[in-house]
C-alpha cells in the first residue's frame, strides 16, 4: 500500500472516530469546572446551566468547584483535560484579564479553549453615596477633574473586574480616582453605604437592593443595554460615556481541539436552556440576565474583543499581580 493511501485512510478513521464519538455524546457524566467557591456569582451559573443541560442532554452535568489563584487554578485545570466534550468551563471575565495580569496564568484564553456559549451578564453600575454632589455620571466628572485623586472608590480587590472597570472609567474620562481595595465586594459595599468610600462601580446584585432603598444612588449602568434590574437608570453610553461597557459576564468553554459537532450540539442546548422561564426566573433571582450567544463563533469574537479591551486598560493603568 502506498503511502498517501494509506494516509488517506488514517484521515478517513480519524474523521469517522470523530464522528461516531459526536453521534453518540454523551454516554457518560460531564463535568463542568467553576474555578471560584461555592456561592459566588460564577457557582450559580455554573449551577443553573448544569441542571438544565442534565435535563437535555439526559446524563448528569456534575459542577466540580477548583478555587484559588483568582479563578486561575480551575481555569488551567479544564484547559488540561481531554479535548471530548466531557469538560466544560465555567468562565467569567476574569477569564479575559488572567493572561494581562499576570502574564502565565497557566492557560491562554484564546489558544488552550474553544467558546460554546456565554450563558448570562450582570451589569456594572456606576453608584455614589448621597453625600456626593453628583445626580449624573457628568457632573462626577466634573467633581472628579476639579479635584483629582479627592474621590475615593471601593472595590473587591485589586485586578478584579470592579477594580478594572474603575480604571477604564477614569482612562476613558480623563479623571483620577483613589482605589480603595477591599477582601470582597461585600465589605467594599458596606463601606460605601456607610459613606466610607464614596463612590464604586460594582456589580449589580450587591447593590441594587441598597439602590432602591435610597441608601446609595445609581448614575450609570455599563452596559450596551439598560438593565432590567434599574431601567431608569441610564447607560454610560447615554450618560455620554460612549465607550465604558463593562458588563461582568458568565460563559461556557471547552479545551481547544473538542470535535465541532460536540461544540455545536453544546452550544444549542446552552441557548434553548438558559432563555426558559424556570431559568431566567433563577438568573434574575442572582442578580443576572440570561444572554446566549446566538452561536459559538459569536461568543468566541466576544472573548477575543474582551481579551483585547482588558489588556489595554490593564497596560495603561499599569496593573501587574504576581
Amino acid at each position: 500500500m502506498r503511502a498517501s493511501t494509506a494516509c488517506c485512510f488514517a484521515t478517513l478513521a480519524l474523521a469517522s472516530g470523530v464522528v461516531c464519538a459526536a453521534e453518540s455524546y454523551p454516554n457518560r457524566p460531564i463535568r463542568m469546572v467553576v474555578p471560584w467557591a461555592p456561592g459566588g456569582g460564577s457557582d450559580v451559573s455554573g449551577r443553573i446551566v448544569a441542571a438544565k443541560l442534565s435535563e437535555a442532554l439526559g446524563q448528569q452535568v456534575v459542577v466540580d468547584n477548583r478555587p484559588g489563584a483568582a479563578g486561575n487554578i480551575g481555569t488551567a485545570i479544564a484547559a488540561k483535560a481531554a479535548a471530548d466534550g466531557y469538560t466544560i468551563l465555567l468562565a467569567d471575565t476574569g477569564f479575559s484579564t488572567g493572561i494581562s495580569l499576570y502574564g502565565n496564568p497557566g492557560y491562554h484564553p484564546l489558544k488552550d479553549y474553544t467558546a460554546v456559549s456565554l450563558a448570562a451578564t450582570t451589569p456594572i453600575v456606576a453608584a455614589v453615596h448621597p453625600s456626593v454632589q453628583a445626580t449624573s455620571l457628568q457632573q462626577l466628572i466634573a467633581l472628579a477633574k476639579a479635584s483629582p485623586g479627592k474621590l475615593n472608590f471601593g472595590s473587591g480587590g485589586t485586578g478584579g473586574s470592579v477594580h478594572l472597570a474603575s480604571e477604564m472609567f477614569q482612562l476613558q474620562t480623563g479623571t483620577r480616582l483613589t482605589h480603595i481595595p477591599y477582601k470582597g465586594s461585600g465589605p467594599a459595599v458596606i463601606d460605601l453605604v456607610a459613606g466610607l468610600v464614596q463612590l464604586m462601580f460594582s456589580t449589580a446584585p450587591p447593590v441594587v437592593p441598597h439602590i432602591k432603598g435610597g441608601r446609595i444612588r445609581a448614575l450609570a449602568v455599563a452596559s450596551i443595554a439598560r438593565s432590567s434590574f434599574l431601567p431608569d437608570v441610564p447607560t454610560a453610553r447615554e450618560a455620554g460615556v460612549a465607550d465604558f461597557v463593562a458588563d461582568n459576564w458568565y460563559g461556557l468553554l471547552v479545551p481547544a481541539g473538542t470535535p465541532r459537532p460536540i461544540v455545536e450540539r453544546l452550544h444549542a442546548e446552552i441557548a434553548r436552556a438558559v432563555v426558559q422561564q424556570d431559568a431566567r426566573d433563577r438568573f434574575f433571582g442572582a442578580g443576572l440576565e440570561s444572554r446566549p450567544s446566538k452561536a459559538p463563533q459569536e461568543f468566541a469574537a466576544f472573548v477575543e474583543a474582551d481579551v483585547a479591551r482588558w489588556a489595554k486598560v490593564i497596560k495603561q493603568a499599569g496593573i501587574r499581580l504576581e
